[in-house]
């Protein structure tokens, strides 16, 4: 319930930026309306700057509903700035005590929110920011010049509930800015981490399997080796795969290779098994188990391929079979299974030779 009121007041979160900028003009409106009621109570300020915050308040929020309910965003943003830069402080000033009333502490406010808001629309943003810091200069010199203008608190003691009131109010303003600038930026971080993990699942990643890519297979032969006790490789090449392309045409041969992926990658998914394609119709399976417990899947691998389900029939796959050696590079090993895959081949294809 509190999630869908809040999206209703805001707007998605999928848009940070007018996401803080409705929230920080609900939060403006309320301001002035709990600073209008308190002026009122204790006297602070006469009745002209009370109504005058009354009707910012309702401006405020007029300007947040053509925000999110017109989509009239940039300009309605323009607008709440100006208001609160050329007639919020200046009012403010003359009517709240001068340089002795809080509205240094409400010129802070304007600076960071300015500075947040229009961040990625640097003209509005410099323009805010210069009429914000260099404001109180002249309201200093005409108070200087013209103390008569100034409209006084009617006693201490009223100038210290309002520059307290106030300070609680700009506290908690900022401390809301300072939150949505985090949630928008642990949301940033959190966007560019998927779309780190999902270039690197694409850079280790077959784009027509699914698999595991050669570049992954590289990484993985490195990190099992310094890891693990031992571990077996099967290379697996699919037999007469230039056949099938030349007499049903490349998209069945892609079918195929899809096909037999999503067999491999079963396996892999069963028996903690890394599946890999390396080029063409050729395939690697990386297993932790001993030389002969991985004879054992390659077998029921090829008792698998026997059943698969394909439009002209199912196909075979010859491999070489090898554990890993400690004292080999990648390269050696890799021409010592390649060596058994051909013997595979040359011994009639549709099986596996085991070093």
């Amino acid at each position: 319930m509190i999630e869908k009121t809040r999206s209703w007041l805001l707007g998605s979160k999928d848009n940070p930026q007018q996401y803080i900028q409705h929230a920080v003009q609900l939060i403006v409106s309320v301001a002035f309306l709990y600073a209008a009621a308190i002026n009122y109570v204790t006297g602070a300020s006469g009745y002209l700057n009370i109504s005058i915050q009354l009707a910012m308040s309702v401006g405020t929020l007029g300007v947040w509903y053509r925000s999110r309910w017109h989509n009239d965003y940039q300009r309605m943003a323009v607008t709440f700035m100006v208001m609160i830069t050329t007639i919020t402080l200046p009012i403010n000033w003359f009517l709240n005590g001068g340089s002795y009333g809080p509205t240094f502490f409400l010129n802070i406010c304007v600076f960071m929110y300015i500075s947040v808001a229009f961040r990625n629309n640097p003209p509005y943003r410099y323009f805010g920011q210069f009429f914000s810091v260099f404001v109180p200069i002249p309201l200093v010199t005409i108070e200087y010049c013209f103390p008569e203008l100034i409209s006084p608190y009617t006693d201490n003691e009223t100038r210290l509930i309002d520059l307290a009131s106030t300070s609680v109010v700009t506290s908690i303003f900022m401390l809301l800015m300072m939150e949505n600038q985090t949630k928008k930026f642990l949301l940033r971080q959190s966007k560019v981490e998927q779309l780190s993990e999902q270039l690197r699942q694409l850079s280790e990643q077959d784009a027509l399997t699914g698999l595991l890519n050669r570049r992954s297979f590289v990484n993985s032969f490195v990190e099992w080796k310094e890891t693990k006790e031992y571990f077996t490789i099967a290379a697996v090449d699919i037999d007469f795969f230039k056949q099938v392309n030349d007499q049903w045409g490349h998209q069945y041969g892609d079918e195929v290779l899809i096909k037999a992926s999503t067999l491999l990658a079963e396996i892999a998914k069963e028996n903690n098994v890394l599946a890999f394609r390396t080029g063409g119709e050729e395939f690697m399976l990386m297993m932790p188990y001993s030389l002969n417990e991985a004879y054992q899947h390659i077998q029921i691998l090829h008792d698998r391929f026997a059943e698969m389900k394909l439009l002209n029939g199912p196909v075979t796959f010859s491999s070489g079979l090898a554990e890993v050696k400690q004292d080999e590079s990648q390269d050696q090993f890799l021409k010592r299974v390649d060596r058994l895959l051909y013997q595979a081949k040359n011994q009639g294809r549709n099986r596996t030779v085991v070093e």
